[in-house]
């Protein structure tokens, strides 16, 4: 074979590389993203819940069920802790360094028959790792709510998939 056959073989090569990698971009970039859109929003809970439960029996619950650590020092960056409660509310919140990070709150209220839940996000740092763990405890108040009380009213705002109530 001569030079100028294996020079054309290796353009042909590279061209073909080339089509291929446009191809896979061009799908990539037309492929919807599962992105979740998640805002900080202290009006609009995320998590609403109606449990026939006391609001102290509710709140101690959800502190167990969730086993979130309860202080700044006993997580990394980022990782979700339970920054305190007073009276019938529970403050959540990831550690940041530089003061931009999560910030939720669980509230309790007691009604004549039943005790209503509602999970507030107040603050959403940019971090995808962060909003991932948010998304996540997102499911697992709503699972925790429905293992205090099976027949619990549960409803979620920033669902971020599909809910299927066999699942639960």
């Amino acid at each position: 074979m001569s030079i100028e056959s294996l020079l054309i073989l290796g353009l042909m090569a590279l061209l073909l590389v080339g089509a291929v990698a446009t191809v896979v971009l061009i799908a990539r970039a037309s492929r919807p993203v599962a992105q979740v859109r998640l805002e900080a929003n202290p009006m609009v809970a995320r998590v609403t819940g109606e449990v026939h439960a006391g609001e102290e029996q509710t709140l101690i619950h959800l502190a167990r069920t969730l086993g979130l650590p309860s202080g700044r020092e006993d997580v990394a960056y980022g990782q979700i802790y339970l920054a305190g409660s007073a009276g019938t509310t529970m403050r959540l919140a990831t550690r940041s360094e530089i003061g931009r990070g999560f910030d939720g709150e669980v509230r309790v209220r007691r009604t004549r028959r039943s005790s209503v839940v509602e999970y507030f996000v107040l603050r959403v740092p940019g971090d995808e790792a962060v909003l991932r763990r948010i998304e996540e405890l997102d499911d697992r108040i709503a699972d925790a709510l429905v293992a205090l009380d099976p027949h619990a009213q549960v409803q979620r705002t920033g669902q971020h998939r599909d809910p299927d109530p066999s699942a639960r």
